[in-house]
């Protein structure tokens, strides 16, 4: 059945080709793009990406210059056991390097001065982090009753409420600006956090719901374990949650996937217009003048949600997708700055330090990027990289390079001990950096549904939708290869 198409003054649609029985397009060539091209390739699916840049791989990017490996957006994932999987059919197991242990330790801001993050119930009995009010007002959560019922709260009012002001500034606040780089007055537990949001829900509160859970975790492994071989559960479980990077970083995945893809990605070929025909998804790419279309049988829509805003799309898919294009993506800066060991006093001992808002300083987050995992400086220098901008402070992420460098200097100085100009600089600008599952996220994910629902083969991803980590992208994009290859022979 044909739809009317918005074609926003364009010519006349050029010569349809054919594409054959079976074939698919994936629209953007992310992390999640990748990932769902390669599993329908996989599965003997005719697939075809276009990528509007120059490049593949979305925010995940990596330089190496004068010895210093500098990550432009996301620096490690947390593996999985479909993660594994994948790394194995990529033949990547070899390139694979684990988190130093150190990053298990995480320093927070705190009058000035970093302490440590409490990692344990009697660390948090103990840390100098919460004053003792604080820490009595945590023992007292098991008494707080549960929020009003299917409430969209923000972040904030569910940490207030449930565990105090100081753990919202102090512990929490710090995290969703390493996590979002957002702001949790205006962040949706429900939708940023499901899993904490859910603890509530199902166990009327959080100590409670994290006892059972991982008594119901120790006891599902008990049982894998008993029916699994000794040797199998012995090397099973670990792997799946690893912190993971690969030695040349991790452009390394996403270059692996682009050529394992080969001819069927279309770099610097964005998308002008998709409609339904009156059997398959026609899809039309191209500059004026050169503009070519093809016929499809399913469509997978990877790209991110402002770049669906920017898409010539027909009246009734724009009309159902438009809280889509209304997803928010503060800018962010990412700085990595590489400096000799001893202008630096702090050992760097740790994943990083996280900065309250509290705290008014110019960073959101410092990492300790040759701490974290090895060959990421040179010998007798390390590297450091901050996180600047986001909803918190959006004006300071489009900062010049200097103008950037000079004010992070301040930060590091105070926070770390750093004297000296850095002898290394790279300076990533993401002027749409991640995107916020705000308060009233619910209408975003409705209208995904909504439009998959009205549009028989046409399928929404991307960190918008599944969350907004590489784990979660990569799930995202195994997933939805199977609900199109489950399309496609239903379909014949």
């Amino acid at each position: 059945m044909g739809s009317a198409v918005d074609r926003r003054g364009a010519s006349e649609p050029p010569d349809i080709e054919r594409g054959e029985p079976r074939s698919v397009v994936v629209i953007g060539a992310g992390i999640t793009g990748l990932v769902a091209a390669y599993e329908l390739k996989r599965r003997g699916v005719t697939v075809t990406v276009f990528e509007a840049g120059s490049r593949a791989g979305g925010a995940i990017g990596t330089s190496l210059a004068d010895g210093f490996l500098a990550e432009h957006g996301p620096n490690s994932f947390v593996s999985s056991a479909p993660v594994e999987e994948l790394l194995s059919r990529l033949g990547l197991h070899d390139e694979v390097v684990e988190a130093n242990p150190d990053a298990n330790r995480r320093y927070i801001m705190r009058d000035g001065r970093l302490v440590a993050f409490p990692m344990s119930p009697l660390a948090l009995l103990t840390t100098p982090l919460l004053s003792f009010r604080a820490k009595l007002r945590v023992l007292l959560e098991p008494l707080v009753r549960g929020g009003a019922v299917g409430a969209d709260e923000s972040v904030a009012s569910f940490v207030r409420r449930r565990l105090g002001k100081e753990v919202l500034d102090y512990a929490v606040n710090p995290f969703i600006a390493a996590i979002f780089a957002g702001d949790p007055e205006r962040l949706s537990m429900a939708h940023a956090f499901p899993r904490v949001y859910d603890l509530e829900r199902e166990h009327g509160s959080l100590s409670k719901g994290l006892v059972r859970s991982r008594r119901a975790a120790r006891d599902a492994s008990k049982e894998a374990n008993a029916a699994d071989s000794g040797a199998h559960s012995a090397t099973a479980d670990p792997a799946s949650a690893r912190l993971i990077s690969f030695r040349d970083g991790l452009q390394v995945l996403t270059d692996t996937l682009a050529d394992a893809l080969g001819g069927t990605l279309k770099l610097a070929t964005p998308v002008r217009l998709l409609h339904r025909g009156e059997s398959r998804w026609i899809v039309e790419t191209g500059p004026d003048g050169a503009v070519r279309a093809r016929a499809v049988d399913a469509i997978v829509l990877a790209a991110p949600a402002h770049a669906v805003a920017a898409m010539e799309l027909p009246a009734n898919i724009r009309c159902d997708a438009l809280p889509i294009e209304q997803v928010e993506y503060p800018p962010v800066s990412s700085l990595t700055l590489g400096f000799r060991r001893e202008d630096v006093a702090h050992a760097l001992d740790a994943f990083g330090v996280l900065v309250p808002e509290v705290e008014q300083r110019t960073v959101l987050g410092i990492l300790f990027s040759s701490t974290l995992f090895p060959d990421r400086a040179p010998d007798g220098h390390v590297a450091i990289t901050v996180f600047v901008g986001g909803a918190r402070q959006p004006e300071l992420a489009r900062l010049q390079t200097d103008e950037l460098v000079r004010l992070v200097r301040t930060d590091l100085r105070d926070m770390l001990g750093v004297r000296g100009e850095p002898v290394f600089a790279k300076h990533v600008y993401w002027s749409r950096g991640i995107p916020q599952y705000s308060v009233g996220y619910g209408a975003v994910k409705d209208a995904a549904d909504a439009t998959e629902a009205a549009n028989p083969g046409l399928y929404l991803t991307g960190n918008y939708r599944h969350g907004v980590s590489v784990g979660d992208c990569i799930a995202s994009g195994q997933q939805v290869a199977e609900k199109v290859a489950a399309y496609l022979t239903r379909a014949g």
